[in-house]
């Protein structure tokens, strides 16, 4: 089963599900389908279908949307998992809960990995820790993947957000001009594997715990908007800036992941710019093939 099935990573668990010789059904629901801060449906969903894992890939973000709102995004982000986390434990499923390098402060001086002492400084972060606590909480059998910074196919449903790389495309290619932040240090990481690293934990049976599932290397927002913006000849639309020009926002300025995956999952992990250029290869197929139409 997953849940969020219509957002960002949703997609490409769904497109990256459709073609695994190992998943046999998928079961694919969005905000529309189940609310997971209703505990009634979380529960007849799981009691119903009864699957052998349920991927939640739904969440209350950006970052500056949760500080506006904490209470929805407690519920969302924290209370969801927890109640997805019990109902799977009452029908033996493995709940896999995607959060975010957001549960760190930013201070380290080299990648983060998965021991390191959680500090979030953002509600969104918080949030999202909390819903990691539950996930572990509410079953014994359980994965946690923190990931980062992701880009991929334009997500099914228009309530959902693009990525930062689609939205910056767009901007550039009808003429405007891009100012990105050079000082908040990321690990870039394409949808498409990071659907197959989850899945892949799945199949094979990999232990309970917390994994860390991105691309490899790292890089900061400007350098991954320069990188595809300069594979699609518009360079030069984009300059730097530095983070506190413009938000006041005590965002975690260096979160780069160290990829913990057990083989055969970790194979799924390349460098980040392999994996754009193989997302704008794919995005230009798309777009000569006319303009996407979402479900409403």
């Amino acid at each position: 089963m997953l849940l969020g099935a219509d957002g960002l990573l949703g997609t490409a668990v769904q497109e990256t599900a459709a073609t695994h010789p190992h998943v046999q059904q998928l079961t694919a629901l969005g905000h529309s389908d189940l609310d997971i801060t209703r505990p009634e449906q979380v529960n007849a969903a799981i009691e119903k279908t009864r699957p052998d894992a349920v991927i939640n890939t739904a969440a209350l973000m950006p970052a500056d949307r949760c500080d506006e709102v904490p209470a929805e995004a407690y519920a969302v982000n924290a209370l969801g998992p927890r109640y997805i986390s019990r109902a799977c434990a009452s029908v033996g499923a493995t709940p896999v809960f995607v959060t975010t390098d957001f549960v760190y402060d930013g201070t380290a001086t080299v990648p983060y990995q998965p021991g390191a002492l959680p500090r979030p400084l953002l509600t969104y972060g918080i949030t999202k820790l909390a819903g990691e606590h539950e996930t572990r909480l509410g079953s014994d059998r359980h994965l946690v993947v923190r990931t980062s910074c992701l880009f991929g196919p334009r997500p099914r449903s228009p309530r959902a957000r693009d990525s930062f790389v689609d939205r910056a495309l767009d901007r550039a290619a009808a003429g405007g001009d891009l100012t990105v932040v050079d000082n908040v240090i990321t690990t870039p990481t394409y949808t498409m594997d990071l659907a197959a690293m989850v899945l892949e934990l799945l199949v094979s049976g990999a232990e309970s715990g917390t994994y860390q599932a991105v691309n490899q290397g790292i890089g900061s927002w400007f350098d991954l908007c320069l990188a595809a913006l300069t594979e699609e000849g518009l360079g030069a639309r984009v300059s730097p800036t530095q983070e506190q020009s413009f938000t006041a926002a005590a965002r975690p300025l260096y979160t780069p992941l160290v990829c913990t995956l057990p083989e055969p999952a970790l194979g799924h992990s390349r460098p980040w710019r392999a994996a754009l250029a193989e997302y704008l290869k794919v995005r230009r197929g798309a777009a000569s093939q006319g303009p996407e139409s979402r479900p409403s």
